[in-house]
Parts: C-alpha cells; structure tokens; sequence
C-alpha cells in the first residue's frame, strides 16, 4: 500500500494525502501546479513537504492579549507570534497574508469572534475572542 500526498512544490502546502490507489486522483484537479509524491512510513495528523521529504507540521505559539475585549472600538486584542507569511481569516471571513507577525482586533458589538491562521510548516490554529459590553 502507498502512502501519498498532493501538494504544492512551490509552498510545501499539502492538498489531499492518503493511501492506496493513486492513479485515480488527478493532482491538476487541485491545482494547476500541484504534484504528487509517495512516500514510505507513517505520518500523523497534518503534513506538509520540504525538499521531497513528507514531514509533521508543528504547533503554532499564538500571543493574545487584551481578552476579553471591551466592545467600545477602542480596546483591541492583539494576537502576536504569527509566523510571516501566515494567512489570517478574520472574524467575516476576509483574509489577509501577516507581514509583521501581529494583528490588531477592535470591535464595537459585544460577540464572539474567531480567527483562522493557517501557514506552512504549521498547524493550522484558531483563535477565540469574547468581545463583552462597555459599562
């Protein structure tokens, strides 16, 4: 049985990955510049490729301070340790690329918001804010 994943060479960034049959997956149906690689051993949870080489993704060391938000469109909640280059989907489904490892969060609704980061070698890691009411 083969072990396989489809990826992108230019980011180490892995579409599918699986085991068994390859020939019935197509990599252009995921991207245009997308290949495949087999590989040998077991790999957990979430990978990525770097050099031809299937490795384990890490964990992601988020900073959040300032919770829980004062909802006055003032306070933020800076979020720290973004790796550069990680893409960030905000709270209404923008995203954006982290240039500066932070980002800023103001709000004047009191809710709960959630952030998405996804970047490669990482895991992919959520982030929960509670915005509550100004007094």
């Amino acid at each position: 049985m083969s072990e396989y994943v489809i990826y992108d060479p230019a980011t180490g960034y892995v579409r599918a990955q699986g085991s068994g049959r390859i020939h019935l997956i197509e990599p252009t149906d995921f991207s245009s510049t997308a290949q495949t690689l087999v590989y040998t051993g077991n790999r957990d949870g979430k990978v990525y490729v770097s050099n031809d080489e299937v490795m384990n993704c890490t964990g992601m060391s988020l900073i959040t301070t300032n919770t829980p938000l004062i909802a006055d469109f003032t306070d933020e909640v800076i979020i720290s340790g973004v790796p550069e280059g990680a893409q960030v989907e905000w709270p209404d489904g923008q995203t954006d690329i982290v240039t500066d490892g932070e980002i800023r969060f103001s709000v004047d609704l009191p809710g709960t918001y959630t952030f998405r980061f996804t970047a490669v070698p990482y895991l992919d890691k959520e982030i929960t804010v509670e915005a509550i009411a100004a007094t």
